[in-house]
């Protein structure tokens, strides 16, 4: 829970004529967020805090981003084509949502949550935003168990006709 305190004042940029608007969101660190704007009509409480949500959730779209790149290397595989390499982020794509939005919302899923970020052994404690810890339990689950080749490659399946004997 954030105690948020926020306004704008007008602002120019030396060597520019364009008007900006300097929204100021206090609350949420140390020092206040600037954003700045070219939304110079806006100065009621509503338009300012709409452009401090706008801001916010492209703060969380970035976030998300760099969770999927840095959990899910996709730039270690190799495929020769596109459109593999297409399907991988479609699967790559569905784990990272399991991995951020599935998790958690039911009671079985929340203690699975709870031991993946258990299993995730973290140093320092588990940071609020979670996603990270969850990509490092489950590759640690999974990394502990790879299953080894078959003895005997699998024999292609046959289709026998019945006139063939």
């Amino acid at each position: 829970m954030y105690a948020l305190r926020y306004g704008a004042e007008p602002f120019r940029l030396p060597g520019r004529e364009e008007q900006l608007l300097l929204v100021v969101v206090a609350g949420f660190g140390q020092e206040p967020l600037l954003l700045l704007t070219n939304l110079c009509g806006v100065r009621d409480s509503q338009s300012l805090w709409w452009i401090a949500q706008i801001y916010l959730t492209r703060w969380k779209i970035e976030e998300t981003f760099r969770f999927v790149k840095q959990s899910y290397p996709l730039e270690d595989i190799r495929v020769m084509r596109y459109q593999r390499l297409k399907n991988l982020v479609l699967l790559m794509t569905a784990a990272a949502y399991f991995a951020t939005a599935f998790l958690g919302q039911k009671l079985k899923l929340k203690i699975l949550c709870e031991k993946l970020l258990i299993i995730s052994q973290r140093f320092f404690g588990i940071p609020p935003f979670r996603f990270y810890a969850l990509a490092d339990g489950i590759h640690n689950i999974l990394s502990r168990s790879s299953p080894s080749p078959p003895a005997d490659p699998p024999q292609t399946p046959q289709l026998l006709l019945g006139w063939e004997t």
